[in-house]
This record gives structure tokens, sequence and C-alpha cells, in this order.
């Protein structure tokens, strides 16, 4: 996975997630949008060939989309594992 930072100001943030396909992209974007801070986040895919999602988010100015971003992915990676440990507890998988 390699990240190209295409776009980086006070209240946007747009950057591509080489390597990867809708499922991360969208991912992101969605679990962006439920930020208090995030007025707009959304993923495209710029062409089929390629396949990596350029995501954007966009802010209201109170917080660098930067933080935004890294809460957003340590909320995914925390109800990640709670799934995870759900998963395991009702199929009866040991840690």
């Amino acid at each position: 996975m390699e990240l190209e930072i295409r776009k980086r100001t006070n209240r946007e943030l747009v950057f591509k997630i080489k390597g990867e396909d809708h499922t991360l992209g969208n991912l992101v974007a969605k679990m962006a949008l439920r930020h208090p801070n995030v007025e707009l986040a959304a993923y495209t895919i710029e062409h089929p060939l390629d396949g990596s999602p350029v995501v954007r988010i966009i802010t209201d100015g109170t917080k660098d989309p930067v933080d935004v971003l890294i809460e957003v992915l340590e909320n995914s990676k925390r109800i990640s594992l709670e799934l995870l440990s759900v998963v395991k507890n009702k199929l009866g998988v040991s840690e």
C-alpha cells in the first residue's frame, strides 16, 4: 500500500491509496462522514484499469483534516477489532 497526497489545506485532504480498491476507499469515506467535523467525504476511482481510490475529506475548518483522518482510521480499527472479538466468541475460536 502506498499513499499519494494530492491536496492538503487547512480544510481539505485529498489522497490516493495505491494498491487498494473500492473496499478501503468506501470504508474511509463512510467512516469519515460520521465524524462531527466533516462536511464532505467521498472517494472516486479515476480509471478502471488503475482501480486505486482517491479519497477527499473536507472539514468544517475547526479541525485539521489530517487529524480527522487519523481519528477515523483509529475508530475503524477499534470497530474492526471489536467485530473480530465478537466473531471469535460467537464461533468458539480461541484467541
